[in-house]
């Protein structure tokens, strides 16, 4: 148990619900205890167990009953039922301004807030100006809570909740609101925690935030944890949970409670990709080779094909009857590659193939890191007022210049439409469709994601 920082053991969370306030009284003073309520269960037989220093994302449709989790392991809120374990000091920025007085000012919040986590009023004096520091509200600081925008009340909570130093951090949303630079510096400073090695819940609907900062992450559906495991694997079936049509989500979350127990997929995670054939083997001759050139010096590098190098993290949500197929990366002169080289020019291409009549089709890519972080997305309409009639095909062409530094990308494919209330309808989406990596340059040394075009003058002044 030294290693765990929190768990939970069968716990349920419901409660009582009445059709009216009267019988809610009429229950209360039943001489033979009539039951008059139903019960709805906010979490229910939920078992999970976290490990210290482990960044866990919470995701889930509205009402899922991620923040009732949330209230239990900060002490808000008790469970009906189970056993829940906290090793550590709990630290938590729920609900904007939850637990501050909107008549105080910003100062005595902060004296309230560090008392109610049980820090004398020395101690917070000993933080005060770090907090006022990290808010950057100005004047406000001494107006009441009541006046405060809700960034204003979202930067005085964060700045309240990290400067403690708690052992276990719980985050609810924080990040959806303030502006960017507030943004950046929460990002930063949970860095800085993740570092120390604070465990940290962090529930957000941005499966981007998730996938960048949480190395595992949870699906909770009806007060259920119906998936668990490495973030990009949790929040791609979220998504297809999320944008399922209504008569297909009980079927959606069938699958994804079979897919929880299946560790092989999981295990995917961890090794993405399904390495290439040795670049110096024989290739079939219809697939380019690795010029023999090449080999022997690395200094000129050609982009080529490296067979066998695919995703193994595939995920395709099939929303209405469309295909994706013959999915390619070539050179301008039609070579297939999956070794790019920084600088040089290519097209993406893929098929899609209608068993449905459409308009307003909309087709759409995105490039990935290996982390899940998006880097470059593209959508595109069909030209004027084409309708797509069932049985036709289509072939997309995306070109692209490979400003990328070198590592392993990953390609989405996306094909959606416009309803008639402007608003997109997912038809089908492939995620890790397609895997390349951008080559090293010798005697060459970057970091970083993208290539700029950087130079370099250095002169002495004196």
């Amino acid at each position: 148990m030294t290693d765990i920082a929190v768990k939970f053991e069968n716990v349920s969370k419901f409660y009582k619900l009445y059709n009216s306030p009267k019988d809610r009284l009429k229950e209360a003073l039943h001489p033979f205890g009539k039951k008059l309520h139903r019960e709805f269960y906010a979490l229910k037989n939920i078992d999970l167990e976290v490990k210290k220093g482990e960044i866990l994302g919470i995701v889930g449709r509205n009402g899922s009953g991620k923040s009732t989790l949330l209230k239990i392991i900060s002490g808000v809120i008790q469970p009906n039922s189970g056993k829940v374990m906290i090793n550590g000091d709990v630290s938590a920025l729920l609900e904007l301004g939850s637990g501050m007085n909107p008549d105080y000012d910003g100062i005595q919040n902060i004296y309230f807030g560090g008392i109610m986590m049980g820090f004398s009023r020395q101690e917070m004096n000993e933080k005060m100006d770090e907090i006022i520091a990290f808010a950057d509200i100005g004047e406000f600081i001494h107006q009441p809570l009541k006046t405060y925008s809700s960034g204003m009340k979202a930067r005085l909570g964060f700045a309240l909740a990290v400067s403690v130093k708690p052992d276990i951090l719980v985050v609810d949303e924080v990040l959806a609101v303030g502006d960017d630079l507030f943004k950046k510096k929460c990002f930063d400073k949970m860095q800085e925690l993740f570092k120390t090695g604070c465990t940290v819940f962090f529930v957000s609907h941005s499966t981007q935030q998730v996938n960048e900062l949480c190395s595992s992450a949870v699906l909770i559906d009806k007060g259920e944890i119906i998936l668990e495991g490495p973030a990009p694997f949790v929040t791609r079936y979220y998504q297809k949970l999320l944008y399922a049509l209504p008569a297909a989500q009980g079927e959606t979350r069938k699958e994804i409670l079979q897919l929880n127990m299946n560790q092989d997929e999981k295990e995917k995670y961890k090794n993405p990709i399904t390495p290439g054939k040795n670049e110096n083997e024989s290739k079939p001759a219809e697939q380019p080779l690795v010029p023999e050139e090449i080999k022997e010096d690395r200094s000129r590098p050609v982009a080529y094909f490296i067979p066998n190098f695919t995703p193994k993290t595939t995920v395709k949500h099939e929303f209405y009857d469309v295909k994706i197929f013959d999915i390619r990366i070539r050179t301008l002169s039609g070579n297939v590659v999956n070794a790019l080289v920084m600088d040089e020019n290519y097209t993406l291409s893929y098929k899609v193939q209608f068993n449905l009549d459409s308009d307003k089709v909309k087709f759409a890519s995105l490039i990935v890191s290996e982390k899940g972080l998006a880097i470059s997305g593209i959508s595109l309409y069909t030209e004027g007022s084409i309708r797509v009639n069932t049985g036709d095909i289509y072939e997309v062409l995306i070109f692209f210049k490979c400003a990328l530094l070198p590592g392993t990308y990953f390609v989405g494919i996306s094909v959606n439409k416009i309803d008639k209330d402007c608003e997109k309808v997912r038809l089908y989406e492939i995620h890790d469709a397609t895997v390349f990596k951008v080559q090293e340059e010798k005697n060459k040394f970057r970091w970083g994601i993208v290539k700029l075009d950087q130079s370099t003058q250095i002169q002495k002044m004196n």
